[in-house]
């Protein structure tokens, strides 16, 4: 798979295709990459250190969920293998009673030797060797595939974020959309080692597939230097490999209401002695597809499917895997009740494809390193209807990127070094049109004069095609200076074309002190970049588009302004206290400061996102999770999340038709539509093993955003349907509280062959709520009232 994607750099790019060449022919002196997977083993030995036979060795997430389990050989060795970087618990059950539980963090490729001791509390231990230790820098988050395919949601791909959204400093916007401390839209994903940049919520493309995750590994306070173009959070996603002693799998399908129905199967297992095959797919349909612009529901059905494939061959010290990947949305976009009345029929088709290889040795038990390529297409297509009021838009985009990425990894000592790069080329290629076919409910709507002028006899129309790149390089050292301290530093150098020229140095550093048994404090300092949002950049950074911007004072200036870079720094401080009987308590301040702030703009209620920045951004929070590990079958979790976020502009970039966004120039400070104030998650379940039953249930609380910029608006606001979910007293759409109720049995267990059915219900007290209302950067979307569903899973081998 390397050959095509050599091929096609080497026609798009020969000046890059020789970068990447000597990068490659270079690993030992300079590499990067998110390496894949680990392997975990060990020994497992009683009090007086005889080794323990027959003994079950899980490694579970914080909630419980097995990610891998093995029995220990005579001599009490065990074995994990495709162990994702990430935060676990190691526990150990002679005969189902646990003898040993001891938290476990894995960072990297290298092997990890572990070392148990069965006895009482006070006697356990655990000796960890290789890029693995139960103090770390990184302060993650890991959920098991198990954790995330039980999320209750109406459709399987909304899973990934609605179990994203669960976790503190994480709050939930309309589509998807997810916010991280502050940030509007910085995460990045990292599937099987390979970066995605695009963005994966609703409007633009496809999360993993749930049935197919091993685990997910998530990252928002100090992030290692190998991470970087995103500013929020990072979340490694390890989809299943095959490579496992039989086959298994599971076939889920379920129905909803609002015509909401969907199917997903996943098969892996292995081919040879050495060789793993995953194959998954899925398909879903709704007619509630996106979050509304209407409390009605109008013309919002949608479909969404997919398919994925992944080969990967295990040799004694090697490792190498082959993906292939694609899916397409088509929905209806949704519209307001004048737009019904009208016959307005637009629809929006999006679609990606991928295509990735990627080879990772350990040369010795202290050193590996890996190479990876990868091709990414993502394509989006806005259809205008002859109904079309106040605006017709029409508009298409295309997405290619091409890069290669390699690592070296190295353990000395105390050290556990790691060096790297990468190289992608970008193809950007734009059509957009737009005419106003009412102009007079387009005044009420508030659109310039400028707009306006834009009819159906002079249309707005855009076209362009780019190929901007971008380069990365990066060295990084965990040093375990004792037992009790560790020190994570390093530097990360960018340098971006995309469009904006720049160069940035990123130095991050973090500290780790475990002041004792059970109490550990992190400490963190970070230099961060994000190059603005790829989709439809070249509209948004266009002299067409800054022609109509309101924030020109004269507009026959023209201008042409490009959206630039983010940059941000950020500062964190967090404590992990172990508060005995299985609870425990996470705590985090943080504060950011940021530059040229990404915050896309909706263009007038469409699904069209145009990037723009924000001259500069300050944000501040504090968050705390309070869980109680799984015991007599109990299991829950408190969280809560403040933050606090002022921008000040001018802003650069988008296409803003509204006159009203005028009033932010040079210096205005307003509060942006991610400031969320206050988050609270209380979750409880219950699993009857020997019945197989389990039940749950989550309470959400999230204060409302903000609804708009002028005191004027308010009155026009007041009129528009909807309005009831607005407090104008504060300005800001009123606050939500979401209660989701979810219970499944397992019918069959003992044979090859299970099934489980699951029924849920979502805003059990059907409370109406907005996301966002009249915000002249999000626009207006409505939460879903009350919503039940059953589904079916029927699973075989040893995954279940």
């Amino acid at each position: 798979m390397l050959v095509p994607l050599v091929d096609d750099l080497a026609a798009a790019r020969p000046r890059l295709l020789a970068a990447l060449l000597c990068l490659v022919l270079g690993i030992p002196a300079l590499a990067s990459a998110q390496l894949q997977v680990a392997l975990v083993q060990g020994h497992v030995v009683d009090p007086l250190s005889q080794p323990l036979a027959q003994a079950t060795v899980r490694l579970q997430d914080p909630s419980g969920n097995v990610v891998r389990s093995a029995v220990t050989r005579s001599d009490g060795t065990f074995r994990l293998d495709d162990i994702a970087p990430g935060s676990y618990v190691v526990r150990v059950e002679v005969n189902g009673v646990p003898v040993l539980t001891k938290p476990l963090v894995v960072r990297g490729s290298l092997p990890v030797e572990l070392a148990l001791q069965t006895g009482m509390a006070v006697a356990e231990s655990i000796v960890v060797r290789g890029d693995a230790a139960a103090n770390t820098t990184e302060h993650p988050w890991s959920l098991a595939g198990e954790t995330v395919r039980d999320v209750g949601e109406p459709l399987p791909g909304q899973r990934v974020q609605g179990a994203l959204a669960a976790l503190p400093g994480w709050m939930s916007e309309d589509n998807g959309l997810l916010h991280i401390r502050g940030v509007d839209d910085g995460l990045l994903y990292v599937q099987d080692g390979i970066p995605v940049y695009a963005r994966l919520d609703r409007l633009f493309g496809m999360p993993p597939n749930p049935s197919a995750i091993a685990s997910m590994h998530v990252m928002n306070g100090y992030i290692p230097p190998e991470f970087g173009f995103k500013s929020g959070g990072v979340v490694e996603v390890r989809t299943e490999s095959g490579i496992r002693q039989a086959w298994s799998g599971n076939i889920d399908t379920g129905l909803a209401d609002l015509a909401t129905r969907h199917i997903e199967g996943f098969g892996a297992g292995p081919i040879g002695s050495h060789v793993g095959l995953m194959l998954t797919g899925s398909d879903e349909r709704s007619s509630r597809f996106l979050d509304p612009v209407a409390l009605e529901n109008f013309h919002n059905d949608g479909r969404s499917s997919s398919l994925a494939a992944q080969f990967t061959y295990q040799a004694a010290a090697g490792l190498f895997s082959g993906s292939a990947q694609g899916g397409r949305n088509r929905y209806e976009v949704p519209h307001t009740l004048a737009q019904e009345a009208a016959g307005q029929d637009q629809r929006q088709r999006t679609s990606q494809a991928a295509f990735s290889a990627s080879w990772q040795r350990a040369s010795s038990a202290r050193t590996s390193w890996q190479v990876s390529a990868y091709s990414r297409h993502g394509g989006a297509t806005l259809n205008a209807s002859p109904g079309d009021t106040p605006v017709t838009s029409d508009g298409e985009r295309h997405d290619d990127r091409l890069g290669i990425l390699a690592s070296l990894s190295e353990q000395r000592g105390r050290h556990t070094m790691k060096v790297g790069g990468e190289l992608s080329a970008l193809t950007l290629e734009e059509r957009f049109t737009f005419a106003v076919t009412d102009p007079d409910a387009a005044a009420d709507a508030g659109l310039s004069e400028g707009a306006i002028g834009h009819g159906p006899d002079n249309p707005f129309e855009f076209a362009d095609r780019r190929q901007p790149s971008l380069m990365s390089a990066y060295a990084q050292d965990v040093f375990q200076v004792s037992n009790a301290v560790t020190i994570n530093f390093g530097v990360r150098v960018d340098r971006s074309t995309q469009l904006v020229r720049a160069t940035a140095w990123s130095p991050r550093l973090g500290v780790a002190w475990r002041v004792h048994d059970g109490t550990t404090i992190r400490a963190s300092f970070l230099r961060l970049f994000q190059p603005a949002q790829a989709e439809y950049l070249l509209l948004a950074s266009s002299e067409a588009a800054r022609a109509l911007s309101p924030f020109v004072d004269d507009a026959s200036i023209g201008g042409g302004t490009e959206v630039p870079p983010e940059r941000q720094t950020a500062l964190d401080l967090s404590l992990a206290q172990d508060l005995g009987r299985g609870w425990s308590l996470d705590a985090s301040a943080w504060s950011r400061r940021a530059t040229d702030v990404g915050d896309p703009n909706v263009f007038f209620g469409t699904t069209v996102t145009v990037p723009n920045s924000v001259a500069r951004q300050r944000a501040a929070g504090f968050e705390f999770r309070l869980a109680a590990a799984p015991r007599h079958g109990w299991s829950g979790s408190l969280s809560y999340s403040h933050a606090r976020v002022v921008q000040f502009g001018p802003v650069t970039g988008g296409l803003f038709l509204e006159d009203e966004v005028a009033a932010i120039q040079d210096g205005t400070r307003f509060i942006p539509d991610h400031d969320q104030r206050h988050a609270l998650a209380a979750t409880a379940s219950f699993a009857h093993a020997p019945k197989r039953l389990r039940a749950s249930g989550t309470l959400r609380y999230q204060t409302g955003t903000p609804v708009g910029i002028e005191e004027d608006d308010v009155e026009e606001l007041r009129d528009r349907p909807g309005s009831e979910t607005v407090d104008f007293e504060s300005g800001r759409v009123k606050p939500r509280t979401v209660l989701d109720l979810l219970a499944s049995w397992t019918l069959t267990h003992d044979g090859p062959v299970d099934a489980t059915i699951t029924l849920w219900m979502n805003n059990v007290t059907n409370q109406t709520y907005a996301y966002n209302f009249g915000n002249p950067f999000s626009g207006t979307h409505f939460g879903a009232g009350r919503r039940t569903g059953v589904s079916l899973r029927v699973g075989f081998g040893q995954r279940r």
